[in-house]
């Protein structure tokens, strides 16, 4: 029966129940029972046309919205590789993991509540979401050697702007795919807050939001002005003391940059018990030998939502589905850019992947394969510090941390989708495929995002608008050629350092690389 005859049925089902409630001759029994008779085929005709939704037991997807600890498994033949993570230190003491995260979470309560008690004050028709939405590698399980940096995202509305999205062009006159401008429909509606920060710029009749402004003049502004009334607490606290901390920050789009300077005996365990006196006087309204410096930072991004898109869970094969938030964020030009015309500099947004990624990273732990993956890409995030923190090596110039991300992504897809019929025996097989990957994409000068125009992408998100998109985006398109040819020799120093430590190409399943080199287009 299609859904057409089911509603009719329900429909005449309706008016027969509703005139013999209404007759007199009917008792109450009859009544009920004829509602009830209408309202069981109801009830199961829409379990049976609801949208499944995510019911996930499991703990370690279930904590969404926690920092994660640094993701650590190894096979059956990864006993070399399982010494080296201990002697060479690439693990986080797990006594500073939860220090740290402890204090961000507490800080960030105080600061975000006050920014948004500005916000209405100062800003009307600005609201700051309560709810901040962790990312990076300290929430997907990607930290390596030193915990003290955290990413979270600052979700905000605009409250009665109505807005389009427009795209962005480059020189030639090419889409840039991630990247929008946000066009205001109704800028005559806007508060005068708008034009007094600057907020709006005019181009041939049509209103944008100028981001690099709403940012420093605002979100900015926001930030400072509760920094300094945190600051003035912790200066009093410590008056009688050797200990001093601070909190300053840097605006780069698109975080502001929040660091927490330390300096005491006992580290940021001293800082622990500062942040009582902080909550005390923010949060609950209540009056006020070696000595360790250290610097905690968080990068504190703005963002305003765009979309809750869903997909089935296929990377599980779950009939279920699961939801990712997809936000922009302001990506103002704030160094030369040759793609982007100097006009448009001040008012990019960019399509954050931010959400997705965190969906990738929390049904990878439930998969051995691709946790083997998550720890090759550890080591290799450890390397790349190593090789290029000591030496001259220019690798570091080009490939990056996010960089080693998307190429994660990539041993995630090509190696172990489906996992029914792909799977890795160990973190030194995961690691021989990375490498393999990092090689081809420098030789081919080519690394595309792995969302961006990724026709590969409905693999794991069936019609999602970055898969759709038609443009793909070189990561590397930015670097010069010598630049380029001195990373593939610093790409030498970078394999040696981890020596053992993986399978060599011949040891390696052909057929898997060569799905990575068709998708750079090498074959």
């Amino acid at each position: 029966m299609d859904s057409a005859m089911v509603l009719t049925s329900l429909k005449t089902m309706v008016e027969c129940v509703h005139k013999a409630i209404n007759a007199d001759e009917h008792t109450w029994l009859i009544k009920v029972v004829l509602v009830f008779l209408i309202l069981i085929p109801l009830m199961l005709i829409s379990k049976r046309w609801r949208k499944p939704v995510v019911n996930i037991k499991d703990k370690r997807i279930e904590n969404f919205e926690e920092w994660r600890k640094p993701v650590l498994r190894f096979g059956d033949e990864d006993k070399r590789i399982r010494d080296f993570f201990r002697y060479a230190h690439i693990d986080i003491d797990q006594e500073d993991w939860a220090v740290s995260c402890e204090i961000v979470d507490r800080i960030l309560k105080i600061v975000v509540s006050e920014m948004r008690k500005e916000a209405i004050k100062r800003f009307p028709g600005l609201a700051i979401g309560k709810t901040l939405r962790k990312q990076g590698s300290s929430r997907e399980g990607l930290k390596v050697c030193d915990p003290l940096e955290f990413d979270l995202l600052l979700p905000f509305f605009l409250e009665n702007v109505k807005t389009n999205n427009d795209a962005v062009f480059d020189y030639n006159g090419c889409i840039i795919p991630g990247l929008f401008k946000m066009k205001i429909m109704n800028p005559d509606k806007l508060p005068s807050w708008w034009r007094k920060c600057e907020l709006l710029y005019e181009e041939r009749g049509k209103t944008y939001i100028n981001t690099s402004n709403f940012h420093k003049k605002v979100f900015a502004s926001l930030l400072d002005q509760t920094r300094e009334g945190i600051n003035k607490v912790l200066k009093k606290l410590t008056e009688n003391t050797n200990d001093e901390y601070a909190v300053v920050r840097s605006v780069i789009s698109p975080s502001l940059k929040i660091t927490i300077h330390v300096h005491s005996e006992n580290g940021l365990k001293s800082f622990t018990n500062i942040l009582g006196f902080l909550e005390d006087r923010y949060v609950r309204g209540e009056g006020f030998p070696v000595y360790k410096e250290m610097d905690l930072e968080i990068d504190l991004v703005p963002g305003i939502l765009l979309s809750i898109d869903e997909f089935p869970k296929n990377m599980l094969n779950r009939n279920s589905f699961i939801s990712c938030e997809r936000y922009g964020v302001m990506k103002w030009v704030n160094k030369k850019n040759h793609h982007i015309p100097k006009q448009d500099g001040d008012l990019i947004w960019r399509n954050s992947t931010c959400g997705y990624e965190k969906c990738i990273f929390d049904i990878a732990q439930k998969n051995s394969s691709q946790l083997y993956v998550m720890t090759a890409c550890r080591l290799l995030k450890w390397a790349l510090r190593k090789v290029t923190s000591s030496t001259n090596n220019q690798l570091g110039s080009v490939l990056k941390s996010y960089h080693l991300k998307n190429l994660c992504f990539y041993c995630i897809l090509f190696l172990t989708i489906p996992f029914e019929r792909k799977r890795l025996s160990g973190v030194t097989e995961a690691t021989g495929y990375f490498i393999e990957f990092i090689r081809l994409s420098l030789e081919a000068g080519n690394l595309p995002h792995f969302f961006h125009g990724n026709p590969c992408l409905s693999d794991i998100f069936p019609g999602s608008v970055f898969g759709e998109e038609k443009t793909k985006y070189n990561m590397f398109a930015m670097n010069s050629e010598e630049t380029l040819v001195q990373a593939r020799l610093g790409f030498k120093d970078f394999k040696r350092t981890l020596d053992g430590l993986y399978l060599e190409r011949d040891q390696l399943d052909y057929k898997k690389i060569k799905l990575f080199a068709c998708h750079l287009h090498l074959q």
